[in-house]
């Protein structure tokens, strides 16, 4: 994500968040409580970066809800081999078949 810059209705220049120019049909506007400490941190970074607190917002809960399905798929493969885990005999066989392929060091 980046950011372009736009002329604003009252003719000054700013930069805006890229990702309203990637498919954003319809957006919805939600208030939510902070810590003070945060938000003061949120403003800096955000105004460093040269990003709207939309863009900066959206930014971390997408990559929070990716972080979220990563770890429900990591939780459902953990689970499934405690359910089923592999025998001593199939790690084996897999070992010893990866260590036939390397080639020597000599």
């Amino acid at each position: 994500m980046g950011s372009v810059r736009v002329t604003t209705a009252s003719g000054l220049e700013r930069q805006s968040a890229r990702w309203y120019d990637h498919g954003m049909k319809s957006v919805a506007k939600v208030a939510v409580s902070i810590p003070s400490d945060t938000l003061k941190s949120l403003e800096r970074a955000r105004a460093r970066l040269r990003k709207t607190r939309s863009a900066v917002v959206t930014e971390a809960i997408e990559r929070w809800l990716a972080d979220e399905e990563l770890s429900e798929s990591d939780k459902r493969y953990v689970e499934g081999y405690l359910r089923h885990p592999e025998r001593a005999d199939e790690v084996s066989s897999v070992a010893r078949a990866v260590v036939e392929r390397w080639e020597s060091w000599e």
